[in-house]
């Protein structure tokens, strides 16, 4: 059975993005045509929604590191799109929901893309006004896309695993539709009949060429099945999701 990342094709995005998200609104279609994402960066730079702004969408870009965002107004300035200095976070005024009320900006968006490489996870949890008909949010695929694993809070750069996203979104009203190598597309359970053509089983649509497996021998030894995709320094202080454990502990 055909998959949506069949369409799977970069203008601006990394691992396929910019077809994926073209072939999910081919079936669902376009309502209000508008898009955010954060950290919008330069607003081009590996970005899911360069392809949809320059292409008569409204953008709704925010980015906190003040020179990045001097670059981002620049660089859009010819297209429709509100530029915000802002980081995003899941608590107070710093989460989505706030900075968009406090900007006047919380009509329909069509899509909405996560990725900020670390809590993502707790700022799609912090989403309780804002309702996109379709998500990206970005998982760790060194995690076994299989197990639930939450890193706690200010892991800001671990990431979870994409089950653990998957069951997130089933809590607010999405299902799992499409993955990439680093980002997992999310309509509403009301748009996701619409996908009874594709592919959509969890197992079907993971993605495990990222492991790297840590090989223990009876001695107490251990061997890495392969150099790690991102390197590696020392076991982290991890604690996963409420400290159950940290990663340091059980290595």
């Amino acid at each position: 059975m055909k998959k949506i990342s069949d369409s799977a094709m970069n203008i601006y995005s990394q691992f396929g993005e910019d077809g994926i998200i073209q072939e999910i609104f081919n079936v669902i279609g376009i309502r209000s045509k508008k898009c955010i994402e954060f950290g919008a960066w330069d607003g081009f730079h590996l970005s899911n929604t360069a392809n949809l702004w320059t292409n008569g969408w409204e953008g709704v870009l925010l980015e906190g590191d003040f020179n990045k965002y001097q670059e981002l107004l620049v660089n859009v300035k010819e297209y429709p799109c509100v530029c915000i200095n802002a980081w995003v976070g899941y608590e107070g005024p710093a989460t989505l929901d706030s900075i968009l009320m406090s900007n006047n900006i919380m009509s329909d968006i069509d899509f909405l893309s996560i990725d900020i490489d670390g809590e993502d996870y707790y700022v799609f949890e912090s989403l309780t006004i804002l309702k996109p008909r379709v998500i990206s949010c970005e998982y760790n695929p060194t995690i076994p896309p299989w197990i639930e694993l939450i890193p706690a809070k200010n892991n800001k750069y671990f990431g979870t695993s994409a089950l653990s996203l998957v069951k997130l979104a089933e809590q607010k009203g999405y299902k799992l539709i499409s993955m990439t190598d680093t980002n997992c597309f999310f309509v509403t359970v009301e748009e996701f009949d619409r996908f009874n053509g594709y592919e959509l089983s969890f197992e079907k649509l993971y993605i495990t060429k990222y492991l790297t497996y840590l090989i223990s021998g009876y001695d107490g030894k251990y061997v890495f099945s392969r150099k790690p995709v991102y390197g590696f320094t020392t076991p982290c202080e991890l604690g996963l999701h409420g400290d159950v454990y940290s990663y340091k502990d059980k290595v």
